[in-house]
């Protein structure tokens, strides 16, 4: 299967499980960028703020064999939305870390004031961490550096919630 077949079936699986609202939610992974080495990244960003998400284990959720991981920040408050949604599935030969960089909104001026931002990532092992690289909660931007560590397996689904 190819990648353009299982980000579009990770997609639809995340459309479903969001209550059946596909037809009104982008889905869209043109803000995804790979980055190797958090260290480096923040050495080529002179400046560069780093600020952790909150992570939490969530029992039961993962294919066999794996485990999902929420991160999140911030808080969903009255009048707020799902503004936008991305998704993608990694496969590799052997267990290795993976690291990449999610943006909202890639291109939009149309963006909202994110309120509130949940990843779920299932992993073969629950290390890993995600972190706020640029913009965040209150902001009409919010980059994240997403890690998971040592899995040969790697899916995620980023929910960004907001108030135009």
């Amino acid at each position: 299967m190819s990648k353009l077949s299982l980000f579009l079936l990770s997609a639809l699986l995340g459309c479903l499980v969001s209550g059946g609202v596909a037809g009104k939610i982008r889905v869209d992974s043109t803000g995804i960028r790979v980055v190797n080495d958090i260290h480096v990244f923040a050495a080529q960003h002179p400046g560069l703020q780093i600020q952790p998400m909150e992570k939490e284990i969530v029992p039961g959720k993962a294919r066999v064999g794996s485990q999902t991981v929420r991160y999140n920040m911030g808080a969903r408050i009255p009048g707020d939305a799902l503004v936008a949604q991305t998704a993608d599935t990694f496969e590799y030969q052997r267990a290795q870390d993976v690291s990449l960089q999610l943006t909202y909104p890639e291109n939009s001026s149309d963006a909202a004031a994110v309120s509130y931002l949940q990843l779920l990532c299932t992993q073969d092992s629950s290390e890993g961490t995600a972190y706020v690289v640029a913009g965040g909660i209150g902001q009409r931007l919010i980059s994240i550096v997403l890690e998971a560590k040592n899995t040969k397996y790697f899916s995620y689904q980023a929910e960004y919630y907001g108030v135009r």
